[in-house]
Parts: structure tokens; C-alpha cells; sequence
């Protein structure tokens, strides 16, 4: 059995409220949900909204963590799909389990801007943290957005033992990149078309930055047409 999950956790409860000016679009947030809730049906997997504390590490943006640390879920499921609360998915997406069946592999998103940043940019863009370690060509490779990545318990585990958020104080996407790299877990990326950037005809559309509170925002107009119950 297969889950698609997303994790929505007010920030004011955590102490770090306005960690990387993270906020929430209400509309966009109520669309998303609609839009994963209904691909979810179409493809015959679990969904689920998480919307308690787990990790409790300064802003919800860590709980998604939750799914690397905690067995639970994989004593359920053979995959998760993790999917940000700004991204829709649009109705004429494919199955993404059919497409990705590998059991043992961490699967994130082609990430198509960092592999047009040079390896000299890469290297400028982590001197300062942990991911230097890794040479500019791994990281124009590897690097990806992490409001889209599909697990399996095997990558799950692997990860897990370098997902040092407590002690390793870098944001969490790029934590997420640096675990990945020195778990040493087979990587498959997936098509980039399941994260594209403000994307309205990609198969997932994903709010980028600030952009999402601007009016009028065209993911935010297609996705209220075909999603809004109002």
C-alpha cells in the first residue's frame, strides 16, 4: 500500500514562528488539499494530513522529518509521497507510483535550475556549511527542493542516521540534501515535471516564495477554478 502525506502545523507554536519567512496562502493551502486529496482517490492510495506535533524542532517545516525517524509508517506502507501544503497537483497527473517502483531508492525531484548553476556557483553557495564537503559537480547533480520526494523504508532508515537537525544548524532543505549524500542511498531522481516552479502545466504546480501571496498569482487562479468548493 501506497500514502501520499502532508504535514500542516500551525507556526505559531513553535519558536521559530517566521523561520526562512515561511507563511501560508489560506486559498492556495484549502486548494492544495483538494488537489492531493483527489489525485490520491484517482490512484488508489492513502492520503493523509498530519496535523500534530512530531519532531518539534523550531517551525513545521522539520515535521516532515517525522517520516524518516518514525517506523511507523513503514510497518503500513511500501511508499510515501511527501507533498508540500503550497502544491497542487493538477488533474491530468499520472500515477506517480506506477512510474516509480523501486523499493531500495530515494526519489526527489530533477532539480533543473541547479544543474544550470555552474559547480563553481555550487561551491560559493555552501562554503559555510556542511554540504562543502561534497564536491560542486555532486551538488549540481544532487541538489533538490524538498516539498516534493518519494520513500520507501530501505531510504528511509539509511538517511535517517544523518538527519542530525539538533546538532547540525543548517535549513532544512539543504539538511536534507547533505543526508541524502553521506547516507550514500541509490538516488533516482524523478521527473521534474512533479515540482515545477509555479508551474500550471506541469503535472505538480509548486508555490514559489513570496510569489504566492501576490495578486493575481496564476497557479493560485487556476487551481481556485478547478479545486474551490465555494
Amino acid at each position: 500500500m501506497n500514502c501520499i502525506v502532508q504535514f500542516h502545523i500551525n507556526s505559531n507554536k513553535y519558536v521559530v514562528p517566521d523561520y526562512n519567512n515561511i507563511g501560508v496562502n489560506e486559498e492556495l493551502f484549502r486548494c492544495s488539499l483538494i488537489s492531493v486529496k483527489e489525485y490520491a482517490k484517482r490512484i488508489n492510495c492513502d492520503y493523509m494530513l498530519v496535523e500534530d506535533k512530531r519532531i518539534n524542532h523550531k517551525h513545521p517545516t522539520f515535521e516532515r522529518f517525522d517520516l524518516f525517524f518514525n517506523n511507523n509508517w513503514w510497518e503500513k506502507y511500501e511508499h510515501i509521497l511527501y507533498l508540500d501544503t503550497d502544491l497542487i497537483v493538477w488533474p491530468d497527473s499520472p500515477d506517480i507510483f506506477k512510474m516509480y517502483t523501486n523499493t531500495t531508492t530515494f526519489k526527489p525531484c530533477e532539480d533543473r535550475i541547479a544543474k544550470r548553476r555552474s559547480t563553481e556557483w555550487h561551491k560559493e553557495y555552501v562554503k559555510d556549511i556542511v554540504l562543502k564537503e561534497f564536491p560542486g559537480e555532486v551538488l549540481q547533480q544532487n541538489r533538490f527542493n524538498a516539498g516534493v520526494f518519494m520513500l520507501n523504508k530501505h531510504s528511509a532508515n539509511a538517511i535517517s542516521k544523518f538527519l542530525d537537525y539538533k546538532n547540525i544548524d543548517i535549513d532544512d532543505n539543504s539538511l536534507l540534501i547533505y543526508a541524502m549524500l553521506k547516507s550514500g542511498v541509490k538516488i533516482e531522481p524523478m521527473d521534474w515535471r512533479f515540482n515545477k516552479k509555479n508551474g500550471t502545466e506541469s503535472w505538480f504546480g509548486h508555490a514559489y516564495g513570496q510569489k504566492k501571496f501576490q495578486t493575481p498569482f496564476d497557479l493560485i487562479e487556476k487551481a481556485k477554478k478547478i479545486f474551490s468548493k465555494n
